[in-house]
């Protein structure tokens, strides 16, 4: 099943790239109208970037980012059985994508992944009311990090840790 999981995740990367050319040197020149088409769905959108966090099960994190900040679960690789990766998106600019440390163990070369207590990056999400978004990802089983507080520079802002201990910053622009 690893293997296969290797291979959908480099098929699924090559087309992207196809997909995403294909989408730009094929759009109608202008003044042309296109077909009527059906909505794209995730694997056809073109994307600039995505982080990817790692953990050790995709499920939980599937579920804590859908849970805790509203997140659309759009893919679960397999679909049955346990999963090595997934997709989640907020909107429909913002994704997130999640691997299993064993897959990209297996998939690449990098072979230190793993849990780690140093983290170096975050993941931010903005929203219009840090204090509810807070309540919430805690009640969702996020651990607090820093309470909601206005910050110097006008921004309202909070800190949690999803279940892989990956920061998330929560935060609004206060105009005050």
């Amino acid at each position: 099943m690893r293997a296969r999981a290797i291979r959908t995740l480099a098929v699924s990367t090559a087309s992207a790239a196809v997909l995403s050319v294909g989408l730009v040197a094929g759009a109608p020149s202008s003044g042309a109208q296109p077909a009527a088409a059906k909505a794209p769905s995730t694997a056809e959108i073109v994307r600039y970037g995505q982080p990817s966090l790692y953990t050790k099960n995709i499920d939980k994190m599937l579920d804590f980012y859908h849970e805790a900040f509203g997140f659309q679960v759009d893919f679960r690789f397999p679909a049955a059985g346990d999963a090595v990766f997934g997709t989640v998106s907020l909107g429909d600019s913002y994704y997130l994508t999640f691997a299993t440390y064993d897959v990209i163990k297996e998939a690449t070369p990098l072979r230190h992944i793993g849990r780690s207590l140093r983290k170096q990056s975050e993941i931010v999400v903005i929203t219009s009311d840090v204090d509810a978004l807070y309540a919430k990802a805690r009640q969702a089983g996020a651990r607090g990090l820093m309470a909601p507080k206005d910050q110097p520079w006008g921004e309202r802002s909070a800190y949690v840790a999803d279940p892989e201990g990956n920061l998330v910053q929560l935060s609004t622009h206060n105009e005050s």
